[in-house]
């Protein structure tokens, strides 16, 4: 049987969408406490909703362009679903990443519990968005011949995937750079 064969949990999307606003900014201020300076208040969610402005439109093209694209408005509410899914993760990690960050008298402890953070719920994300993406291509409407999840679409979501998060590992470095000087 497969992973996606039973239906994923449901949860409001209004409360999770805020989460996933909120959660980067709350990790901002951590890391702008530390830091003695306001920029990573916004340079974090620049840099969360930044990269996936910027690379989701890719996905889409890529997918299209291998002819295993799911209509438009799915990949858009899958988009929103992942982003509820990080929302929620991130939220459940602030707890933590705060008290492991402000406990410690090491900056790099900062930096460390902050990156877990954002990072688990990145992961997790992505991993939503590509469950989403996998149950949108099935039955696009009665009638219709499904269109199946393949090694090419798999392929274009994970190199998307890597893309994505090496741009955002960047970004993040150079976050890192001024919080940790």
């Amino acid at each position: 049987m497969s992973a996606f064969a039973e239906p994923l949990p449901y949860y409001p999307r209004g409360p999770a969408l805020a989460l996933a606003a909120l959660g980067p900014v709350a990790i901002g201020a951590i890391m702008a406490i530390r830091a003695e300076t306001a920029s990573p208040l916004l340079a974090v969610p620049a840099v969360v909703f930044g990269v996936v402005a910027a690379t989701s439109p890719a996905l889409y093209i890529a997918s299209a362009a291998t002819g295993a694209a799911p209509p438009l408005g799915a990949v858009v509410r899958a988009f929103g679903v992942a982003l509820g899914a990080f929302g929620i993760a991130l939220a459940g990690l602030l707890l933590p990443a705060a008290f492991l960050a402000l406990s410690s008298v090491d900056t790099v402890m900062t930096f460390a519990a902050a990156s877990a953070a954002v990072g688990a719920a990145a992961f997790l994300g992505l991993r939503r968005l590509a469950t989403e993406l996998v149950s949108s291509r099935k039955d696009p409407y009665p009638g219709a011949t499904s269109i199946k999840p393949s090694l090419t679409s798999s392929t274009v979501f994970f190199v998307w995937a890597a893309a994505t998060i090496g741009i955002a590992g960047r970004l993040w470095w150079d976050l890192a750079a001024e919080v940790l000087s």
